[in-house]
């Protein structure tokens, strides 16, 4: 047996001298309760089986922190690289049986379903690591979600972390309860990653983790193996069974989007350009209607994108369009019209968000309530917005509401039967 063995240490907490093994140890970190790359997998199955075969009684030893998970992991993985069994179920469960007497080695629903995407990789792409698939993150839906779930939120990769709720300006200072918003069927809650292109770009691997009061839930996914559109249920996320409340029929849903690397962001600057532009033209015109017909289509193009992200197409640009058609006209107007009806409009408009925003705070509204008001928001000019502020900024509660407000439910699911 000597000479006989190579070891591979899976912890990415511990490394040892490998002289003491006589030089035979290989090392494939990852952290615990957590997956590795893809290219992890590959790699550990290739290095794996070119000592395997070397010699007929070679053996390789595997192990990580408890030899369970991380190791079951592997292992798994390694039996199906052999044609040790034809599918990842089968050899989770021959290593589960083998590992543990109660069965529960290899029990984590993200290792698991990392076993599972290396079956694909081996059946589908003939054992090749796949470039991975560039998204944008948008954001999230909870399903069937109770009152009691209102979690802040951490996306990360292997390089670290991409976006959280405790860092982003926008939400930093907000508790958990305030920037998830109610669709209009009762039990969904949604939360729509601010609209900035590049902020959660996603190549392959990625974590979503959820932090309230009762503990985290997590999962690992990857954009390759994924649509659009990810359900999870409570079987699917890692830690959730370990919550003391119980949540029936819980679901999250991760909504992407395809993301080429080229798509411009939103004008942020547009009031102090518009500003300079009429400042240094030669006629000082009160309202410039060019102007305006621009920034008209700019909020109609960057609708029409926002339109991506709905459930029907039908749903969302019928109410957008007419109201584009609406500003658009009421843009045709006199000057003297839009300049004596605009500190009515905007104190009224600047009222109704004041009213909303108290409304949504206190959890006193309904669901159908706080979406159309926020629908307004995102659709129509934010003259009501930069008016009352010269610099054209917008609060943090205002801006989450208009970023969520691009989540429309068209789907006949998601409002309540009469």
């Amino acid at each position: 047996m000597q000479e006989k063995y190579k070891v591979y240490n899976l912890c990415s907490e511990r490394l040892y001298d490998a002289s003491l093994f006589e030089g035979k140890v290989a090392s494939f970190p990852f952290d615990d309760h957590n997956c590795p790359p893809i290219q992890l997998i590959i790699s550990f199955c290739h290095s794996a089986y070119s000592w395997l075969k070397e010699d007929i009684e070679n053996v390789v030893v595997v192990h990580c922190k408890a030899g369970m998970a991380r190791t079951g992991l592997m292992i798994s993985s390694l039996l199906l690289y052999l044609k040790f069994f034809p599918t990842a179920e089968e050899s989770i469960d021959y290593y589960n049986q083998k590992r543990c007497i109660d069965g529960k080695g290899l029990v984590l629903p993200s290792q698991i379903r990392y076993v599972k995407y290396f079956e694909r990789v081996l059946t589908y792409f003939n054992g090749e690591n796949q470039p991975g698939r560039r998204c944008m993150l948008r954001g999230f839906r909870l399903h069937r979600c109770p009152y009691w779930i209102r979690p802040s939120i951490t996306v990360s990769d292997h390089n670290g972390v991409l976006f959280s709720t405790k860092k982003h300006p926008r939400t930093k200072d907000l508790s958990s309860e305030d920037f998830w918003f109610s669709a209009p069927k009762k039990g969904i809650m949604v939360f729509a990653l601010p609209g900035e292109p590049g902020l959660t770009e996603l190549a392959g691997d990625f974590k979503i983790q959820f932090h309230d009061r009762q503990g985290d839930f997590y999962c690992w996914l990857n954009t390759t193996m994924i649509e659009n559109r990810k359900t999870l249920n409570t079987g699917d996320l890692d830690g959730f069974d370990k919550r003391k409340l119980p949540s029936p029929g819980f679901q999250v849903e991760v909504v992407l989007v395809d993301y080429n690397g080229t798509v411009p962001t939103r004008p942020q600057t547009e009031p102090d350009t518009d500003k300079s532009v009429e400042s240094s033209g030669a006629t000082p015109t009160p309202v410039d209607e060019n102007a305006s017909m621009t920034n008209l289509n700019k909020d109609s193009d960057r609708n029409e994108k926002d339109d991506v992200f709905s459930d029907s197409e039908d749903e969302e640009t019928g109410p957008s369009k007419s109201r584009q058609s609406k500003a658009a006209s009421e843009a045709g107007g006199t000057v003297d019209t839009k300049t004596s009806n605009s500190e009515t409009t905007n104190s009224s408009h600047i009222a109704g968000l004041t009213c909303e925003t108290k409304q949504v705070s206190l959890g006193k509204t309904s669901s159908t309530q706080t979406s159309e008001p926020r629908k307004d928001t995102i659709g129509g000019t934010m003259s009501g917005l930069e008016v009352p502020n010269p610099k054209g900024e917008v609060s943090d509660f205002k801006a989450m509401a208009a970023d969520a407000s691009v989540f429309t439910f068209g789907d006949e699911d998601d409002f309540e039967s009469e």
